[in-house]
This record gives structure tokens, C-alpha cells and sequence, in this order.
């Protein structure tokens, strides 16, 4: 029976790793300080007092940002501060340029690009889907979407209004 335990215990401490690791709302959010496709740095910190819409991908899931960008940005503009967040780890430095000026090429909207991977999982990016996060004025997750639906732009509308206040 105790010859059992450190299987137990190793199975509980994975799954609270797993639990305790998760975006909630409610919690802070990841800090990060990041550059964009134009070399303009964001950094958490410095936008306090805004509400901030962060959609997270990677090189899988980055086609998928557009219809939360594309929704969000009419609806919100000049209201919140809407960052798309692009986790490209891997990227050799040789070619961290020529990511930068395709990215330049592609959107005119800020960019943020995380080569090292750090702000991307603390973000929960996912190959499978962008990651939608609402931050409030006081650096709270009021919000977060892995899927994209009615549903979800309806949940994420919700949070930013009540972020706003309204």
C-alpha cells in the first residue's frame, strides 16, 4: 500500500501543476514586455488603467486571430487596447527579421512577437486555436476564450464592456 503513495502523489502534483499553471479569471495576468512587428515595445505594466484585449497564437494558429481582430477592432476602437500576441519560438535569429517584415507586410495592427516562447505559454498559446484574453484596468483576467463562436464573442463583448463600465 505505501510502495503506491509516490505514484499518487506524483499524479496529484501533475494535475494541480496543470490546474494551478491555467489563466482564471479573476487572477493577475502574465506580465510581458514585448516588441511588435515595428519595433514599438508593449509592456503590461505601462498599460494599467486601460482595458487590453490580448489574442494569442502561434505559427499554427495565427490564421485564426483574424475574426477575433476583425470583430473586436470597429466595435472597440479608440476604447481599448487591442494586442495580438504571436509566439514564434524556434525562429533562429537569422530570420527573426524576415518574420518581423512578413508580419509588417501582413497587419498594420500591433503585433506583439515572442521569440523566446516565454509570454506565448504563460498565455496558454495553442496551435489549435487563438487564445482571446481580457485584462481590466487593474491588470485582472476578466475574461479568456479558446474558441472562437457566438458564444465566445458574446462572452468576451461582455467582459470588455463590464472592464469599461458599462
Amino acid at each position: 500500500m505505501t510502495r503506491h503513495w509516490p505514484l499518487a502523489l506524483s499524479i496529484i502534483l501533475a494535475l494541480c501543476a496543470s490546474s494551478c499553471l491555467a489563466l482564471q479569471s479573476g487572477d493577475s495576468a502574465p506580465a510581458f514586455k514585448l516588441s511588435d512587428q515595428f519595433g514599438k515595445t508593449w509592456e503590461l505594466a505601462k498599460l494599467r488603467d486601460n482595458v487590453v484585449v490580448v489574442v494569442a497564437a502561434n505559427r499554427d494558429s495565427g490564421e485564426m486571430m483574424a475574426p477575433w481582430i476583425d470583430r473586436l477592432k470597429p466595435k472597440y476602437l479608440g476604447k481599448i487596447q487591442l494586442l495580438g500576441l504571436m509566439e514564434l519560438k524556434g525562429i533562429p535569429g537569422i530570420f527573426r527579421g524576415m518574420a518581423r517584415s512578413r508580419i509588417k507586410k501582413e497587419t498594420q495592427d500591433p503585433l506583439m512577437i515572442d521569440f523566446d516562447g516565454a509570454t506565448g505559454k504563460a498565455y496558454e498559446v495553442s496551435s489549435k486555436y487563438p487564445v482571446v484574453v481580457v485584462i481590466d484596468k487593474t491588470g485582472a483576467i476578466r475574461a479568456i476564450e479558446k474558441t472562437y463562436s457566438k458564444d465566445a464573442f458574446k462572452s468576451i463583448t461582455e467582459a470588455i464592456d463590464k472592464a469599461l463600465g458599462g
